[in-house]
């Protein structure tokens, strides 16, 4: 699996968004706003003082706020991806195996991708290419 990019600098936007420029010159702008309304640690962040705080540390491969709170690079890589459009949303992923009562097995077999692709898709190891997305919409579509 390649290596997501490590980030070069990041940018924040108050009230939940960053942006996130990575060491190969590509930028997303990744929305926090989900986290932040749903996930107790990010409650710290609703503080547009604290969310300003955001920066680079671990050599571009972690993001810190002043209170503690960090985040991976790969995750936010993830996020700028699915946001921008050009990967498929990871929980749209999970659902859709869960609508169609699929395991990685039969997944992989549908899709004609290996287990180990699907997993990682499922698990969000990985980001999910665009054209799977649409795969899963026209399976949908034949199933009527």
């Amino acid at each position: 699996m390649a290596t997501p990019d490590k980030m070069k600098s990041v940018m924040a936007q108050v009230p939940d968004t960053l942006l996130v420029e990575l060491a190969s010159g590509k930028s997303y702008r990744v929305s926090l706003a989900k986290p932040m309304a749903s996930v107790p640690g990010f409650n710290a962040l609703h503080d547009p003082v604290m969310f300003a705080t955001a920066k680079v540390a671990d050599f571009g491969w972690t993001l810190e706020w002043a209170c503690g709170l960090s985040m991976a690079s790969e995750r936010l890589y993830q996020m700028g991806k699915e946001q921008s459009g050009e990967a498929y949303p990871v929980a749209e992923f999970r659902a859709w195996m869960e609508r169609n009562d699929m395991s990685l097995s039969t997944v992989s077999a549908a899709l004609g991708l290996s287990r180990r692709a699907v997993s990682q898709y499922s698990s969000g190891a990985r980001p999910i290419p665009r054209v799977v997305g649409l795969a899963l919409k026209g399976l949908d579509r034949a199933r009527g």
